[in-house]
């Protein structure tokens, strides 16, 4: 049973004080970035305790999923505050103000593999560029589908730069894949997307919303692994589909400080194999755990490994 990380991780009161700080002016970048470094240390240490199979560095210095990408890509400037899905959070609305390219430069600031151990999977978060595209603001692009291509392609050109310095697992958030407007142009648009941005091992990560009505769709799309949300998505909705994926089980709730209990895990993980049947299955998040005081996270963690070994 495999488990893996889903997001961004909370942060250490003491890095969100010195970031504070340097907003002030009262802390240079170097203490910061010295700071955030120890943070990240703490959590890949605590995957290694927790034997999980693939690493991630936590994304400490990403503000948001979009915004590392308005640096990364062309195209993309950050604007106003917006709300997060129904969490209360926010993110910055990218506004597609041009041509959607990958610059080449800016992303080893964001994708730490440099904290990441040598020997294991190395694993990086993106946004899904459908997601990133209904999230945005489009001044640049007459067609929604050119947009996502664009998005899809730039995606995928960060992910070959980031497979040559070691990562070999790819992670593509798509929370809004979910919502019941969804319309069968913009998923035909999201299917051939995924052709162009998903070169190696890749994971499509739902959240925030039930799966079952466009699940037959997500079965299609060429990708190895399909994460769904079990707190907005019943196991038996599920039933009577042919899952030719890898299955990531989003058992252990990201948005609330509750810690499950193993054995009531494993009977999910257990229900989820007898039900639906698909070639394989991990264990991870429902979604990310930014939600949650650090102390909390680090609680839900351990819980993972201990639920991974009670099938050994």
């Amino acid at each position: 049973m495999e488990t893996h990380l889903s997001g961004i991780y909370p942060r250490s009161e003491k890095l969100v004080a010195a970031t504070r700080a340097a907003v002030r002016g009262d802390l240079d970048e170097d203490q910061v970035e010295r700071i955030l470094n120890e943070d990240a240390q703490s959590l890949i240490l605590l995957e290694k305790e927790s034997s999980l199979d693939s690493f991630v560095d936590g994304q400490l210095n990403w503000q948001d999923l979009f915004r590392p990408f308005s640096e990364i890509l062309d195209g993309i400037k950050a604007t106003t505050l917006t709300r997060w899905f129904d969490n209360n959070t926010f993110y910055r609305k990218p506004i597609i103000n041009g041509k959607v390219a990958f610059k080449g430069e800016g992303f080893q600031k964001y994708f730490r593999v440099d904290l990441l151990p040598a020997e294991g999977t190395k694993k990086a978060i993106l946004p899904g560029p459908l997601t990133f595209a209904l999230m945005s603001e489009n001044k640049a692009y007459r067609s929604f589908s050119d947009l996502v291509d664009d998005i899809a392609r730039a995606l995928g050109d960060t992910v070959r730069k980031l497979q040559s310095l070691g990562y070999n697992q790819f992670q593509f958030d798509e929370p809004a894949i979910l919502s019941r407007d969804r319309t069968k142009a913009e998923l035909e648009s999201a299917k051939k997307a995924y052709e162009n941005c998903a070169p190696g091992t890749t994971l499509l990560q739902t959240y925030f919303g039930d799966a079952s009505p466009v699940i037959d769709t997500l079965l299609d799309f060429p990708v190895d692994a399909i994460g769904i949300d079990l707190y907005a998505t019943q196991i038996d909705t599920l039933r009577g589909r042919d899952f030719n994926k890898t299955l990531g089980c989003g058992c252990v709730d990201g948005r609330n400080s509750l810690l499950e209990k193993p054995e009531d895990l494993k009977t999910i993980v257990l229900n989820v194999r007898n039900q639906l049947q698909p070639p394989d299955i991990y264990l991870t998040p429902n979604c990310a755990f930014e939600f949650l005081p650090r102390s909390v996270a680090e609680g839900k963690v351990r819980l993972l490994g201990e639920t991974a070994r009670l099938f050994e």
